[in-house]
């Protein structure tokens, strides 16, 4: 009886370490600053509510060089604008046909904008162009840094996210959603010595 004391202290001490902090852990590092979390967690499933039954829908976002010293991770610590990039925005139809196809050019600062014509909601898969659109990586003009990465889902398709940037137009609604940032790398890095 007396060897089960001790188990019995050791259970209940795990108990309420578990529960302590309502079943959740909690870490001693500061959260990650916006540009180390790159990945952007996953918008609301319903759409938000739209004034009109036509969009006129624009796509934004930014593309990097990422640095050598964070090749294979989603990092993007150091990383540099990348102008002159070429992106494609691909959307699909209610029967997930492609209905349309944009190609945007960043510009000195990285940044590229893609405007699609006035568009009926109901046209776009599921009525929502978040889940109807997405955004590829498609070249970079800079040959020391032209591999395209996944940052963010840049080579398989990058979603695109609300950031309620919404306005009323004339019998159509502005919207314009954003994605990435995405990136590309050095093909070749420099090995890091270790000494």
């Amino acid at each position: 009886m007396a060897a089960f004391l001790p188990l019995t202290v050791l259970v209940s001490l795990l108990a309420t370490g578990i529960t302590a902090d309502k079943g959740y852990t909690t870490s001693s590092q500061p959260p990650p600053t916006p540009q180390q979390a790159s990945y952007n967690p996953p918008t609301p499933e319903k759409p938000p509510p739209a004034q009109c039954d036509k969009l006129l829908v624009r796509v934004e976002g930014m593309v990097y060089c990422q640095s050598c010293l964070h090749r294979d991770s989603w990092s993007l610590d150091g990383a540099k604008p990348l102008p002159g990039a070429k992106v494609s925005i691909t959307c699909r139809d209610a029967k997930k046909r492609v209905m349309g196809c944009q190609k945007a050019i960043t510009d000195e600062s990285g940044y590229f904008l893609a405007e699609f014509g006035e568009t009926k909601v109901s046209d776009f898969y599921m009525g929502d162009p978040r889940k109807a659109c997405y955004v590829r990586l498609l070249a970079s003009p800079d040959i020391k840094c032209n591999e395209p990465t996944n940052i963010n889902f840049g080579i398989e398709g990058a979603p695109l996210r609300d950031e309620g940037k919404r306005w009323h137009g004339e019998g159509y609604d502005y919207v314009v959603y954003a994605t990435g940032p995405l990136a590309f790398r050095p093909a070749i890095c420099m090995p890091k010595n270790h000494y």
